[in-house]
């Protein structure tokens, strides 16, 4: 319902998976940049880029802060489409916080070390009032620990 609300119908066969993120999901200083395949076609990997004029927030006391480097990318996992796993791919950054220190950037759509996208545990919420946690857990093909999480 909210799909067809933002997205006229003569343009709903060709919308494309980056159109359906910026109509729903999107983050202000962050861009999506390419969805493409992974894990030999069972996955679908969503590359993010930061803006290019966007500055970091440091996580520790949630200020902009300019930028120190980059750590490896990381993998958040995101809400599954058509029993496929979809994947945020993105490589955060290291801030000088002035007041914290180098911390790594605050994201928008994960909080600490969370492997999963605050969207996907919510998401895993509404079904877990529903089935048992197991239930969730086989029928989204995660764990039980990121149901109960």
């Amino acid at each position: 319902m909210l799909l067809q609300q933002t997205i006229p119908p003569e343009n709903l066969t060709a919308v494309q998976l980056k159109t359906i993120l910026n109509s729903l999901q999107r983050h202000k200083s962050f861009v999506y940049q390419e969805a493409r395949w992974a894990d030999a076609k069972t996955a679908i990997e969503i590359l993010i880029k930061p803006r290019a004029n966007g500055r970091a927030i440091c996580s520790g006391c949630g200020k902009r802060a300019p930028g120190y480097d980059r750590l490896a990318q990381r993998r958040f996992e995101f809400v599954p489409l058509w029993q496929i796993a979809v994947y945020f791919v993105y490589a955060m950054r290291r801030v000088d916080c002035p007041t914290c220190g180098v911390k790594v950037e605050k994201i928008p759509w994960c909080d600490g070390k969370n492997q999963l996208t605050t969207t996907y545990r919510w998401f895993l919420t509404g079904w877990a009032k529903r089935l048992s946690w197991k239930g969730v857990a086989d029928a989204f093909d995660t764990t039980w620990q990121n149901v109960f999480r």
